[in-house]
């Protein structure tokens, strides 16, 4: 699958967006992600025993600062080789042993372009 370079730039510009208010669109990720799957909450250890999304929880920050520059780096992958290679071999294991399965995936894709909306 290639990726164009406007696309490349699309994705780029939104991180930019996202890291000039990293604890608001933090929040506003989360949230959307809550929104539509409630009892995902208990596989993020930093909502684990929180009353909502909290904010300024550098947990939760740290959290979505990595999903949003996987993103980015995804899309960096996809236009200079047509494919995406993990760096972070651990990854999948810390998700299985989550209990992440395939439909978690479309949710946190659902989460991101909504909070991608909301920041451009």
């Amino acid at each position: 699958m290639g990726f164009t370079e406007g696309q490349e730039a699309l994705v780029n510009g939104s991180f930019e967006v996202f890291n000039q208010n990293i604890p608001h669109y933090s929040v506003l990720f989360y949230t959307f992600i809550l929104e539509k799957a409630p009892a995902a909450k208990n596989m993020f250890s930093f909502l684990k025993d929180s009353a909502g999304v909290p904010k300024d929880n550098p947990n939760l920050q740290a959290h979505a600062t990595q999903v949003f520059g996987m993103v980015r780096d995804a899309a960096s992958q996809l236009r200079a080789k047509g494919e995406v290679t993990l760096t972070n071999a651990s990854l999948g294991g810390v998700h299985v042993q989550n209990g992440v399965v395939d439909p978690h995936f479309e949710v946190v894709k659902e989460a991101l372009l909504k909070t991608i909306k909301e920041a451009t």
